[in-house]
């Protein structure tokens, strides 16, 4: 055997990428597998079962597909479980009422470090509000978290997360709370204070207090946030001195524009990305307000994604919208993203597209998607596509609205300079109007060559819905077309190279 299947640590990457039918075949092959087989193997379990199943038969047994431990774990019982336990890192449970004497048998090991002492990353579903066993469950937690774990996603009820609250999981460094029902902030306020090693949070389903921005503000390692943030945030928020010092990704879901506007006032943000989720469309008013403070409080050199979506638009707006609504985003230089979703989209036409593309030179990703609403036939056309590839060659991924509607027998010709963009492979026309497939194709084909997929009318849009599924038949036909255009192009510069060669030879 090759020396370098000896490191355990190669051994273990290498199977990271085998079945499990695999890896317990390997683990037989020889002794040296034996091992990084297992740690692979035991590394990621969903239930407890698999560790179960390694004990002693007379343990447990298989009722009707619900596992049954008949009594107490002994200390030779303990050992096994350890030798496997000790293996995991990454673990998900989810509550039921049926396992309450598996964690009830689990309370009482040797020592709390029996029991999963590696686990790192832990994600837990829990939506009872009070159930027979839960506590049991509970006190099974508590010994587990007793050690070093760094990440927990908690899918859970209020009654659930205040005691998670108790189980001193002080160095956890990221943390995602989820809930189907509201969760009060006094309980997540509880939590949060008790995590000062934290540096990504997500708590996105229920509002947070102010209270808890203050602690979040104080945490020294805090670097991703996504909160909610309720309409009772007041107007003039204040914040501790040097607040969220680390911060490089922020994420707010309001309710309406003021708590917005309130967080972004309380200090100057040194972020990267800053993304903003509303439940409503923004006002006229409170649009151009928001978009004039951003340049005010965020930093021009370090922001490099902005995405803004809501779910519907504002009942208020035009259906034609000021051109240049993003004017005062231009002061980002160094833009990567822009993301604009389900608000009302500024009234583009090819040169507004080439001014855009001339501000943010460096855009890898530039999303422009009506979600909802009004359909407002897209004032950019194909010409104005070329416009945007040639001042952000660095672009990878587009969803923008283009009438693709050629009324003349001449269709628009694919430009003569090499405007040649092989980065995009899927392109999301959004709700783009389209006649002469083959045309269409033939223009995409000069300037996206890699083009593999289109996207096209996937949202609800008010439109006749006749016309609808007619232009997303047609762009499935161009995504087919533009590989045969490629293909007929990279055949036609082959035979041309070589009947150059063939006449530089015969000269």
């Amino acid at each position: 055997m090759h020396r370098c299947l000896r490191l355990e640590e190669i051994l273990q990457e290498i199977f990271k990428n085998a079945d499990y039918r695999s890896l317990t075949v390997l683990a037989r092959t020889c002794r040296s597998f034996y091992e990084p087989t297992l740690n692979v193997i035991y590394s990621e379990l969903s239930e407890l079962k698999p560790l179960i199943e390694r004990l002693p038969h007379d343990l447990w047994s298989t009722n009707s597909g619900e596992l049954v431990i008949r009594g107490p774990l002994r200390p030779q019982d303990w050992e096994v479980f350890a030798s496997y336990s000790r293996r995991v890192r990454t673990l998900r449970l989810r509550w039921f009422a049926s396992d309450a004497k598996l964690y009830r048998a689990l309370l009482s090991p040797p020592d709390p470090s029996f029991l999963l002492p590696n686990l790192r990353t832990f994600t837990w579903h829990c939506l009872s509000t009070r159930s027979a066993g839960l506590d049991d469950m509970f006190a099974f937690m508590r010994l587990l978290f007793s050690h070093n774990l760094a990440e927990a996603q908690l899918i859970v009820s209020e009654c659930a997360l205040a005691a998670f609250s108790d189980f001193g999981c002080t160095s956890l460094r990221k943390l995602v709370i989820q809930s189907h029902n509201a969760i009060s902030a006094s309980v997540t306020e509880d939590v949060i204070r008790k995590l000062p090693a934290l540096r990504s949070l997500t708590c996105g389903d229920s509002d947070v207090s102010v209270a808890t921005l203050h602690h979040l503000a104080q945490f020294p390692l805090l670097s991703r946030l996504t909160i909610s943030l309720g309409d009772d945030i007041a107007y003039a928020l204040t914040l501790p001195k040097f607040p969220f010092s680390k911060l490089r990704y922020l994420t707010l879901n309001t309710k309406s524009i003021g708590p917005c506007l309130s967080m972004l006032k309380a200090t100057n943000w040194n972020i990267r990305c800053f993304h903003h989720r509303m439940d409503a469309g923004y006002d006229p008013a409170g649009r151009k307000v928001f978009l004039e403070l951003l340049p005010q409080q965020l930093s021009h050199e370090s922001l490099k994604c902005i995405s803004l979506r809501t779910i519907a638009p504002h009942q208020d707006d035009d259906p034609i919208t000021n051109p240049f609504p993003l004017k005062p985003l231009f002061s980002f230089k160094n833009l990567f993203n822009l993301e604009l979703s389900g608000t009302v989209l500024p009234g583009l036409d090819n040169d507004e597209l080439q001014k855009l593309a001339i501000a943010w030179p460096q855009l890898r990703v530039l999303i422009l998607l009506q979600k909802a609403g009004l359909y407002r036939v897209p004032q950019v056309d194909l010409t104005g596509l070329v416009l945007l590839l040639e001042h952000c060659p660095d672009l990878y991924q587009l969803t923008l609205s283009v009438n693709a509607i050629i009324d003349t027998k001449a269709p628009p010709a694919p430009p003569i300079r090499s405007i040649n963009n092989k980065l995009i492979t899927s392109i999301n026309f959004s709700n783009s109007p389209i006649t002469k497939t083959a045309e269409v194709a033939a223009f995409l084909s000069a300037i996206v060559p890699n083009l593999r997929e289109t996207l096209s009318w996937t949202e609800e849009v008010i439109y006749p819905v006749e016309k609808v599924q007619k232009y997303r038949k047609r762009w499935d036909d161009v995504a087919e077309l533009v590989r045969v255009f490629v293909e007929v192009r990279k055949q036609e510069r082959e035979a041309c190279m070589h009947a150059l060669r063939s006449e530089v030879v015969r000269k």
